[in-house]
C-alpha cells in the first residue's frame, strides 16, 4: 500500500480513511496563468485564448511563445496524492509537476525542475531535463489520471477511462513541487479532490516492491532521448 503523508505545506489536504492518499482539493493559480490563457470562474478549467485580456506581469506567472501553462494552488512536500485532468479534444498539451523554481519562460519538461506527460498530435512522450521519451498511449485519451507518491519518490500517469498504467518516474525530491499544465490547443479541466481508483493503488504497491528489490543494482542506462523534434 502507498505510504500515507502528511497534508500538503500550502492549502489543506484531507484524508480519505477507504484509500492511501490525502484529498487535495487543488485548483488553478490565476497568478500563474500566461496571459494567452482563459480561467473559469472556479479556476478547475483553462482554455488557449489568443484574445484573452491582457494581464499584468508577474514573477509567477509563465510567460513565453511556448510556455502557455498554468500551476495549481498548492505545493506538495510530503504525501501521496492523486488528481486527474479532463482532456476533451486537445491534441497538444504537457502535464506535470515542477519545482518553483523551474522557468517560466520555457516549455514544461525541458530543465531539470519539471516532470510532465505530454501529447504532440499523434505523439506521447515524457520529458524530463530537456530529454525525451515515447510513450503508448491511447489517441483517444481523454482522462489522464496522476499520482504524485512524494515520500516514495514516484510520480506515474494513467489512462483513468482504461484503468491503464502510461509511465513512472523515479524521482528523488528536493523540495516542494506543483502540479503544471500547459496547452497549445483547446481547453482542460483538473479534477482535484479524488480519491486513489484501486487500479492505481494496486500499481504504486508493486512499484515499491520493485523498487526495493532493484536496491543494490546498477542503474540501467538511460532511456530518454536527446536532440528529438518536437512541436514546439
Amino acid at each position: 500500500m502507498v505510504t500515507r503523508g502528511s497534508p500538503t505545506r500550502q492549502g489543506r489536504a484531507r484524508r480519505n480513511s477507504s484509500f492511501s492518499a490525502w484529498v487535495n482539493p487543488s485548483k488553478l493559480d490565476p497568478k500563474t496563468a500566461h496571459k494567452k490563457l482563459r480561467l473559469s470562474n472556479d479556476c478547475l478549467t483553462m482554455e488557449k485564448d489568443e484574445s484573452s485580456l491582457k494581464k499584468s506581469h508577474t514573477p509567477e506567472r509563465f510567460s513565453g511563445t511556448g510556455s502557455y501553462g498554468a500551476a495549481g494552488n498548492v505545493f506538495i512536500d510530503s504525501g501521496c496524492h492523486y488528481w486527474e485532468v479532463l482532456l476533451g479534444a486537445s491534441t497538444w498539451y504537457a502535464i506535470g509537476v515542477a519545482y518553483k523554481s523551474a522557468p517560466k519562460n520555457e516549455w514544461s519538461g525541458k530543465n531539470s525542475s519539471t516532470w510532465v506527460f505530454s501529447r504532440c498530435n499523434n505523439n506521447f512522450m515524457v520529458r524530463h531535463d530537456g530529454k525525451e521519451m515515447l510513450v503508448e498511449a491511447s489517441l483517444q485519451l481523454r482522462r489522464l489520471g496522476v499520482l504524485l507518491d512524494y515520500d516514495n519518490n514516484s510520480l506515474s500517469f494513467h489512462d483513468a477511462m482504461n484503468s491503464q498504467h502510461i509511465h513512472t518516474f523515479e524521482i528523488s525530491f528536493l523540495l516542494p513541487v506543483v502540479p503544471t499544465f500547459m496547452i497549445w490547443n483547446k481547453s482542460v479541466m483538473i479534477l482535484s479532490g479524488l480519491p486513489v481508483p484501486d487500479f492505481v493503488d494496486g500499481l504504486a504497491s508493486d512499484l515499491q516492491e520493485q523498487q526495493q528489490q532493484q536496491m543494490g543494482l546498477c542503474r540501467q542506462e538511460s532511456p530518454y532521448l536527446t536532440g528529438m523534434k518536437t512541436c514546439h
